[in-house]
């Protein structure tokens, strides 16, 4: 049968949807009247090599050339050539590919993504997609719509699917290409193509990209945001008999730069309050009024954090660092301009091998197994901040010695001002640092068996297991919050209580242990960090999955031109992570391990079992898809394609980071799987005698519990949702004549929350005037109660009754149940359900529901457009010289990056222009290329990520790049 015996050849005008036309310069013209007849990509992506207008799939697609045409330079390229599709960076060391509005909105190390992700068919549970950069590729795949029948793991929102060229039998092939631009980029790939007799080849690529950066820091005077990346691939293709074929694939990606893992934060400031309602609030109160960042549109964001209403900050001010807020200098208003502390520091690998072999049993039948393992890690440090302190910290230097001891001990701890940190090194400048890092191992294995029968029936069927293991790092895995400030507290407390003193710390009457594992002694973090210290905190979730499924398709023509095909998937997944909960500042005699798992027996009626602390979930599902596919012969058209289908998608659920040491029921511990019911109808068409192509998809998604993440208490928390989903996507190209060739795409999308009701962290009042936000002394978390309650509070301070600083003890419950006492009692709120509540006037509670009903789901824009032009003619007099101009223009509506919809959700609108020209010599292999991504240099924002209470409710930002422009040179032998 030889169904993947040879490379496949891709089509002459390079893909098949209208994001990706216009990819070649060459196709068939007729005598006639000179025009060429438009011709489409060969896909697997029935596992069968047809033409993509014959698949009964949304689904675009881009080969190599297509690929250097487009400037699809990498993953987040993808938006500007597929409908229905956007892209952002996330707020750790993930990203965020979202089809027709479904992705991964889940933060969790048990969460899988709604897109998956492969390469070579294989899943990659963990990839570099954000990262590495394309080259030597036969062609992109991306399936817009569920795709469990068809791909090994589950995805609900479709797949990208990355084909690496193969090596070719009896031909040496090479090619070669370098690059230079703006910002001194330096790019440079290759090829080697190299045959060992008519039935093994052996095929190495490799690729480089290095440039400066383009964000500007003030303090260290340095470009950041620079690229040095560097992969290199070898395939080795066999055939030793005519029925039996393989393929053996080794790739190493790696990176190590000053790339942001995040852009700025945007803040519009929260300050201090001085009074409230007609009264004045002292400074030992004033210091829990405010959020740190008030809810705002990002263009009015433009502030620096509150720092006192920071976890490090506010503690710094306890401690006597600080005297009030670090940041009172006027924000840096442009983008791509910071003022850190320290330049960023990026490092990511990847080890990928895969093997494929496939067996052809009989004339008909086709059996392949394909064996990955792969290997990832990433790791990032930045200044989180990436704003320079105004104020130093204090130094009581002139104050005479002995008048009071916490002075003395203070100028013996921290000499002018200085605070030696074993992670950040000496400073008198509050900084904070968070290194995030992940690793993972996996292996996976797939069979398949596939049908080529001559009558009316056929089918595909598979089954698949992975054995996925991820953040069992001692040092790289998690997320790290180090501050200056909270050593500076922890070192005061130690110190005080060596003296006999009070603790520092309200509430810990014993020291803990400071990491001082600096290897070098440097300030480079990464050297300086066991994951043990007490005077940072860690959030690691070290995690399992071990997922089986089986899974096919079988087709039945009815007739000639109407085929029924019918889908079934039986998934189940296992899922285990070590419960570790976040600790700071514990003393050593309650954790002497902090990395050890804590058991939860609590938890039991929820999970499987957590005694050992291992909290255990399993999921188990049987999904599938059914439709009908039909090619009329109608006189209008030269070949149409008629589908519909209906799908039920899977995505498991998982485990919740665990619960923080302070509040062991501070949310749940598991979120559910999703399920979404799709529909979906659509028509692929080419007419005019070849020159023109239609297609048009409609689809319809009732989606269940759609995973989201909310940070609570420094954990990102995730909980499930209900949506509505529908959109149309049209994709058109036209060649009127031989020389030209327009393209258009249209993706268009409604997205809308059913029946949900939650807290905005921006405003847990839900603008109710009778409650009030204050900070939570014990962790900086927010709270609400009740403003009688909070007027009453702060009255009973000014008229002595009570001490200033009292307040610190409403968000603690210090008050709940004394109402009485105070001649208060309760107050009563309509929630965000419609329902009437009441609570203690001095009761604090989460805050007050929102109806988000109708809202959209982040990240899906409801319009994208993509429009191109491309123009050819011979140059230099010879007919072998051909010169083609080529423009590219993108547009993506408005969106939100949270369900809440608030102004500051809000990601405006933007656009994208590309231009080309290459001038490239068919018959010696010879190319030219001078091209401009973002002409106009464009400053756009892709999405953000809100961050919780304690650093101060500020969003990071993710850009699109800048404008980069250079020339190509590349030839091929």
């Amino acid at each position: 049968m030889n169904l993947s015996r040879k490379v496949l050849t891709v089509c002459l005008l390079g893909s098949v949807s209208i994001s990706s036309l216009g990819a070649g310069l060459s196709a068939q013209a007729q005598d006639s009247d000179s025009v060429r007849t438009l011709q489409s990509v060969v896909v697997t992506t029935q596992k069968a090599q047809e033409s993509v207008q014959d698949v009964p799939i949304a689904v675009s697609a881009f080969d190599d050339e297509a690929i250097e045409r487009l400037q699809l330079t990498g993953g987040p390229d993808l938006t500007k050539a597929v409908p229905n599709v956007s892209f952002t960076k996330g707020q750790f060391t993930g990203f965020n590919l979202k089809i027709r509005g479904i992705g991964v909105d889940v933060v969790a190390t048990s969460g899988d993504a709604g897109v998956g992700i492969h390469q070579n068919d294989v899943p990659l549970q963990s990839n570099r997609l954000f990262e590495s950069e394309f080259f030597d590729t036969e062609r992109v795949e991306v399936l817009r719509g569920p795709q469990g029948t068809l791909y090994g793991r589950n995805a609900t929102g479709g797949v990208f699917n990355l084909i690496t060229a193969k090596p070719v039998f009896g031909e040496y092939q090479a090619d070669a290409a370098l690059t230079y631009g703006n910002y001194n980029t330096i790019k440079a790939k290759g090829m080697a193509n190299i045959p060992f007799g008519d039935r093994v080849a052996l095929r190495v690529a490799g690729s480089l990209t290095q440039r400066d950066g383009y964000v500007e820091n003030l303090v260290t005077g340095n470009d950041v945001d620079d690229r040095d990346l560097w992969s290199v691939r070898a395939t080795l293709g066999f055939e030793p008999t005519e029925s039996f074929r393989g393929w053996l694939l080794y790739e190493h990606f790696e990176e190590e730069d000053a790339r942001l893992r995040s852009g700025k934060q945007l803040c519009k400031k929260d300050p201090l309050d001085t009074n409230f309602a007609g009264i004045p609030i002292a400074f030992e109160d004033q210091i829990y009024t405010s959020q740190g960042c008030l809810s705002a549109p990002f263009s009015e964001s433009r502030d620096t954090v509150n720092s006192v209403a920071t976890l490090a900050g506010g503690l710094a001010v306890r401690a006597g660092l600080l005297n009030g807020d670090a940041f009172t200098a006027p924000a840096i208003q442009d983008l791509r301009t910071i003022a850190a502390g320290f330049d960023p520091f990026y490092q990511a690998e990847q080890d990928l091998w895969t093997l494929n072999l496939s067996w052809d049993v009989t004339d008909t039948l086709e059996f392949t197994s394909l064996t990955s393992r792969n290997e990832t890690s990433v790791i990032s440090v930045e200044d989180v901040s990436k704003v320079e302190p105004t104020i130093t910290f204090n130094d009581f230097s002139s104050i005479p010695p002995g008048i009071n001891p916490s002075i003395d001990l203070y100028n013996a701890l921290f000499p002018g001002g200085v605070v030696n940190d074993p992670q950040i090194g000496p400073s008198n400048l509050y900084t904070v640092a968070d290194p995030s890092g992940a690793t993972s191992e996996a292996f996976t294995q797939e069979l398949r068996l596939q049908s080529d029968f001559d009558g009316p029936f056929n089918f595909n069927v598979g089954a698949i297991y992975m054995d996925y293991e991820a953040g069992n790092s001692d040092v790289i895995d998690g997320y790290y919050f180090v501050s200056n400030a909270l050593t500076g507290l922890l070192q005061l407390h130690n110190a005080s209580l060596a003296q006999g003193g009070p603790p520092a710390i309200p509430g810990v009457p014993f020291p803990a242990s400071l990491d001082t594992s600096n290897v070098d002694g440097d300030t480079n973090i990464l050297n300086s960090l066991n994951g043990l210290g007490r005077n940072y905190f860690r959030t690691v979730s070290p995690y399992e999955l071990q997922s089986t499924a089986l899974f096919g398709e079988t087709y039945y023509d009815l007739t000639d031109d109407l085929t029924f095909t019918l889908g079934l998937r039986y998934t189940k997944d296992e899922k285990s992570q070590k419960n570790i909960p976040t600790y700071l500042f514990t003393p050593d005699a309650v954790r002497p391990d902090p990395t050890a798992p804590v058991p939860s027996p609590a938890t039991e009626a929820e999970l499987d079992g957590t005694v050992d602390g291992i909290f255990e979930v399993e999921f188990e599902e049987v999904t599938g898809r059914a439709g009908v596919d039909w090619s009329p012969n109608f006189s209008f058209t030269d070949d149409t394609l008629l589908y519909g289908f209906y799908s039920r998608g899977y995505k498991g659920g998982g485990i919740n980071p665990p619960q923080p040491a302070e509040n062991a029921n501070a949310f749940p511990n598991t979120f559910e799987p999703e399920f979404i019911n799709a529909y979906e109808v659509g028509t692929k068409n080419l007419f005019a005698e070849g020159t023109q192509q239609l297609n048009l998809t409609g689809f319809y998604y009732d989606y269940t519990d759609y995973q989201i993440t909310q940070v609570i208490n420094r954990a990102s928390v995730n909980f499930n949702v209900d949506a509505e989903l529908y959109g149309l996507e049209v994709e058109y190209l036209w060649s009127p004549a031989d020389n030209w060739l327009l393209t258009a795409n249209l993706g268009l999308l409604e997205t809308e929350l059913v029946d949900v009701f939650a807290i905005d962290v921006l405003d847990r009042t839900a603008s109710n005037p009778d409650f009030v936000v204050i900070k939570n002394a014990a962790n900086y978390s927010n709270c609400v109660v009740s403003a009688q309650g909070y007027a009453t509070v702060l009255g009973a301070i000014a008229a002595g009754q009570l001490a200033p600083g009292s307040t610190a003890g409403l968000c603690l419950g210090n008050f709940a149940g004394q109402e009485a006492a105070f001649g208060l009692g309760n107050v009563s709120y309509m929630d965000g359900d419609g329902a009437t509540r009441a609570v203690g006037a001095l009761t604090p509670f989460d805050g007050v529901n929102k109806d988000l009903r109708g809202n959209n789901l982040p990240g899906a824009p409801d319009t994208t457009l993509n429009l191109a032009a491309e123009y050819t003619w011979s140059a230099l007099g010879n007919s072998d010289w051909k010169l083609t101009v080529r423009g590219d223009y993108y547009y993506q509506a408005d969106s939100f990056s949270r369900i809440w919809n608030v102004g500051r959700d809000q990601i405006d609108s933007w656009e994208n222009f590309n231009l080309s020209l290459v001038l490239a010599n068919t018959e010696s292999g010879l190319q030219i290329e001078a091209f401009a991504k973002n002409l106009f240099d464009e400053e756009v924002i892709t999405g953000a990520y809100l961050q919780d209470d304690s650093p101060g409710l500020y969003s990071n930002a993710f850009l699109t790049e800048p404008a980069l422009y250079g020339v190509t040179i590349s030839k091929s032998w």
